[in-house]
């Protein structure tokens, strides 16, 4: 899988990015990928069409129930990010324009995963 190992300087999951360069139906459309097991990737914008790769917020903030993130994950070594990001998808969606009780918004995972150094770990450990 092919990726960019850190944030864009416009990357819609950094917090201290301008919110609204994107319409909030691309967040709905997107909101997929967040999905348990989900097998739709959230390319990064700057990726040419038909040549896309993964967005590397997404990769640090909310692939780890992403299905073709789980199975490439031991590829993802160098990812980092100086810059703040959104915790989830659902945050990054909602502040982007999406109504929080959108139904598109309605699986995407976001259950208390945070990001420890360079690796995750659920809420309670």
């Amino acid at each position: 899988m092919k990726y960019i190992s850190s944030p864009c300087s416009e990357c819609p999951w950094r917090t201290d990015v301008p919110v609204g360069k994107f319409p909030p139906e691309r967040f709905r459309t997107l909101a997929r990928c967040a999905e348990d097991m989900s097998g739709v990737l959230f390319a990064c914008h700057k990726s040419p069409e038909g040549g896309e790769f993964a967005c590397a917020g997404f990769l640090l903030q909310s692939g780890a129930h992403n299905l073709l993130v789980r199975l490439s994950r031991e590829l993802f070594t160098d990812l980092r990010s100086a810059h703040p990001l959104f915790p989830t998808y659902r945050a990054m969606a909602i502040a982007n324009g999406v109504k929080a009780r959108d139904p598109a918004l309605k699986n995407c995972r976001d259950d208390g995963w945070i990001r420890v150094s360079d690796r995750k770990i659920g809420h309670d450990q």
